[in-house]
């Protein structure tokens, strides 16, 4: 025990002089005092290495190349907006063709009888002087014009001279009753004129069949209308001999407008 003891002492001694010799470290002289960089100095190669950023610097921009000596700089194109489109200009509209003359003669003759004698007979002209002039017979109180073809009777006004009747023998249409006269007459009304095709039926009474057509029009105070009517047996057969009856009434009625 007292021997230990004697050793622990001896090592304590010993402790501080070994720790002294460990510990000292050999004389260095003291580094110099490094100086501030100056201005000049700080422009040099390690001036030109930047410090690493924290945030990582945006890309730089794209340089456009300069053109090449005695180039010519050549602008470089930008999107122009769209210009507005024009309204496009409306085709002139082409009015209608005028409906061919009629080629039947029992149409011809009744056009010209409706423009040369019933208009201006119903416009207050003389009866006597218009049908001779269209070459029209007297024939008791009525005109009657004879063709080879079909027959035409300008019936005496009476008792109303607003309007002019007109009966026609004409020869048998085997599609429609009175066709040619029928478009001829629709033509000049409703084609040509704006007439408004005011009647198309077909009906029986006392025994006869009535195919109506009629076409209307307003203008200039009046009121005017044109009718035509073939009248057959009720069976739908012609009522003469190879031949169809038909009448054309005119009329013109002042309405104060």
């Amino acid at each position: 025990m007292r021997l230990a003891l004697a050793s622990l002492i001896a090592l304590s001694g010993l402790a501080p002089a070994v720790l002294a010799q460990t510990t000292a470290p050999p004389e260095t002289p003291a580094p110099a005092p490094v100086a501030a960089p100056s201005a000049a100095e700080a422009t040099g190669p390690a001036a030109a290495t930047p410090a690493p950023a924290t945030t990582p610097a945006a890309p730089p921009a794209a340089a456009t190349p300069a053109p090449a000596a005695g180039a010519t700089s050549v602008p470089t194109p930008t999107a122009a907006a769209p210009a507005p489109e024009a309204a496009p200009t409306p085709a002139a509209e082409t009015p209608p063709a005028p409906p061919p003359p009629p080629t039947d003669p029992a149409a011809i003759g009744l056009i010209s009888t409706l423009e040369t004698v019933c208009i201006p007979l119903v416009d207050g002209g003389d009866i006597n002087k218009l049908t001779k002039a269209a070459g029209f017979r007297k024939s008791g109180d009525n005109y009657v014009l004879k063709q080879k073809t079909y027959q035409l009777t300008v019936e005496a006004q009476g008792s109303n001279p607003s309007q002019c009747h007109v009966d026609i023998i004409h020869p048998v249409d085997p599609e429609a009753p009175a066709k040619p006269i029928v478009v001829a007459l629709h033509n000049w009304a409703a084609v040509t004129r704006g007439w408004t095709l005011y009647r198309n039926d077909k009906n029986v009474e006392a025994g006869e069949e009535f195919t109506t057509r009629s076409w209307e029009n307003d203008a200039d105070g009046r009121h005017m209308g044109l009718v035509l009517t073939t009248i057959r047996k009720a069976d739908g057969t012609p009522a003469g001999h190879g031949s169809d009856t038909s009448e054309m009434i005119y009329s013109a009625i002042k309405t104060g407008g």
